[in-house]
């Protein structure tokens, strides 16, 4: 299995396309970096008077306000004093400021070029009329598949370790080392929690990962049954873009219909528990890591026993 493995990543590899999706990504960590260090402000480092004073100034507009601006003025005080109560200083930004808020950003493009690459592993060998001298060799059909479905992972987790790296390096450069530690403010459905940026940055790329895995797999699985990379890369692209939106619809209905909470689309998007517990009142992170665990084993079947049944003409 391994020499397939090695013989599938020197494909990968050999392409220079893969190599250019990982320069993209750097190239946009740091366009992303650029834009991030100019609409941003400067740090403070007399931030706690500076914030006070912002609250002696709304309290002395709240004293001559009407019913409805003092409410409004009031909500801007609490907000602000959270910010003093918390030890949070609102104009920091370091490299875990960067990741947390940027980085994470970028990850789509990891899916999308996971799901260009995954899609042409398999559709390019139809295509290019090399299936069969692949299929010839002593080596049973099911390996084969599964050795390119290793591999387009392998590419996967290098994609992913390169957008960490690119962006910890570059964060690095243009906002100094900061506290791992550091607290921030988040916004949740509920509203403002208080958590960790590097241990939210690095829960945001976990739950990540699962749904990179999923989306590749759907790719994976499209153009194995139909041989087709557009296909495969068009609704992966669609799943990428839209899932989000639709998920939005469909817990909308899930108060409703309580088969919609089943659809595998308002759970492709792990990193919403990085900052609440559930999704919605009974949609906690293991239910939503089982539903999508059986979407998975759905896939990865009809994948491997269709390209086992096939029957390859060129």
């Amino acid at each position: 299995m391994i020499p397939l493995i090695q013989n599938e990543l020197m494909k990968i590899f050999g392409k220079m396309a893969s190599w250019i999706y990982m320069i993209i990504i750097v190239l946009a960590v740091l366009i992303a970096g650029i834009i991030y260090s100019k609409f941003s402000a400067d740090p403070n480092p007399n931030w706690k008077q500076d914030t006070q004073a912002e609250i002696t100034m709304l309290e002395n507009q709240m004293a001559s306000a009407s019913g409805d601006e003092k409410k409004m003025i009031q909500n801007q005080i609490d907000q602000t004093q959270e910010f003093l109560d918390q030890d949070i200083n609102p104009n920091a930004k370091t490299n875990w400021h960067f990741m947390n808020d940027v980085v994470v950003g970028v990850s789509s493009l990891v899916t999308l070029f996971v799901v260009i690459v995954g899609s042409a592993n398999v559709a390019a060998e139809f295509s290019d009329g090399t299936i069969k001298q692949l299929l010839i060799r002593p080596h049973q059909r099911w390996r084969i598949l599964l050795s390119k479905y290793i591999a387009v992972i392998i590419y996967a987790l290098l994609l992913v370790l390169t957008l960490i790296v690119s962006g910890y390096i570059i964060g690095l450069l243009l906002f100094g080392s900061g506290d791992f530690n550091m607290k921030i403010f988040e916004f949740t459905l509920e509203g403002r929690k208080v958590a960790i940026v590097g241990t939210q940055f690095l829960l945001k790329m976990l739950y990540f990962i699962p749904s990179l895995l999923i989306i590749m797999t759907i790719a994976f699985m499209l153009s194995t049954l139909f041989k087709s990379q557009a296909l495969a890369v068009g609704i992966g692209i669609f799943v990428l873009f839209f899932s989000s939106t639709l998920g939005g619809i469909i817990l909308m209905l899930a108060d409703k219909y309580a088969w919609a909470k089943l659809l595998i689309f308002p759970h492709l998007d792990l990193t919403v528990y990085a900052l609440q517990d559930k999704i919605l009142e009974n949609i906690t992170l293991p239910v939503s890591l089982s539903i999508l665990a059986v979407y998975y084993a759905v896939f990865m079947m009809l994948t491997f026993f269709f390209f086992q049944k096939r029957d390859i003409s060129i």
